[in-house]
């Protein structure tokens, strides 16, 4: 077990060193000076160059990725140029709260519902529940996340006028976080909903469950108690999967509702070519991806030896 996640960690940090070297070249395939972001309108020429210099955008691009790796490997991520010179962790870590906050709301909303209407869909096949439920989830499937934010936002603050369309939960309180956990949750409704619908259809058709139900158990008990306990590895697995991704992607609803996480600072770091902050939000959301894959195979290792044998 020891040898497998080790393995598995080594194939993590080349991954994330991967990323790195893609994110670093193109980022500057682009063109353009970072530095002319940070200056007034009125600086010359001599000021351009002179800050380039002192910034290092002047070296050969294999120089620059030399200094970025040796800084990395001494815990040096480089400073943010367009929020105050601070070290990008520092502007980095600041936005996470926010982030965290956001995707779990989303989360706990699409597991709750996901997960309640897909077991009583899978209890009740080719029911009417079960019918509009399918349906549902193929909608659900099919609206693009900033389709359903623009959405939310067109009914419940312009024409209802009963949420705030932008902000966050320390200025606005927890009005400010309904639209963007309903709008991230919306598409991980459906998702949850058809895998917890498939896997226990699957289990309830099981020779166990018919047992189990010839003892005359309520069939309350045989869903959440036997069904849906054996059923609920797959659902554990694109928790962790989604969570992870949210974490990392969140990026067009945190831009359409104003949320100061860190996809919106992806955003804006992109705008104003502040690389140093933009390598560092990336870094920062591949580590956690890859953190939580390896979790999910050491978790499926520890339960079936034969993958790590194999």
């Amino acid at each position: 077990m020891g040898r497998y996640i080790l393995k598995r960690f080594l194939e993590g940090i080349v991954t994330l060193w991967l990323i790195t070297l893609a994110v670093f070249f193109v980022l500057r395939l682009g063109g353009g000076n970072p530095v002319e972001y940070m200056l007034p309108p009125e600086a010359t020429q001599a000021d351009v160059a002179a800050l380039t210099k002192a910034y290092g955008f002047d070296k050969p691009l294999i120089e620059q990725y030399y200094i970025f790796n040796k800084n990395l490997l001494q815990g040096d991520l480089g400073t943010a140029l367009a929020w105050d010179k601070r070290p990008t962790v520092e502007v980095v870590w600041q936005r996470v709260p926010a982030t965290l906050q956001l995707t779990t709301a989303s989360m706990v909303l699409a597991v709750v519902i996901g997960v309640v209407i897909g077991a009583i869909s899978a209890s009740r096949p080719d029911s009417l529940f079960d019918k509009v439920g399918k349906v549902s989830a193929i909608i659900g499937q099919s609206m693009p996340v900033f389709w359903v934010g623009l959405l939310l936002i067109l009914i419940f603050s312009v024409y209802l006028n009963w949420l705030p369309s932008a902000g966050g939960v320390d200025r606005l309180g927890w009005k400010g976080i309904i639209m963007p956990a309903t709008s991230l949750g919306f598409f991980l409704i459906a998702s949850h909903m058809r895998i917890v619908r498939s896997t226990m259809l699957e289990v309830m058709e099981s020779d166990y469950i018919k047992l189990v139900r010839a003892k005359g158990l309520p069939t309350r008990m045989v869903i959440w108690k036997h069904a849906f306990k054996n059923a609920s590895i797959p659902v554990f697995t694109l928790f962790f999967v989604n969570f992870a991704a949210l974490v990392s992607g969140a990026v067009v609803t945190e831009t359409i509702f104003s949320w100061p996480g860190i996809g919106r600072l992806l955003v804006d770091s992109l705008i104003l070519r502040d690389y140093p902050t933009t390598q560092t939000v990336i870094l920062f959301a591949s580590a956690f991806i890859v953190f939580i894959n390896i979790l999910v195979d050491v978790m499926y290792a520890w339960l079936d030896p034969r993958i790590r044998v194999s």
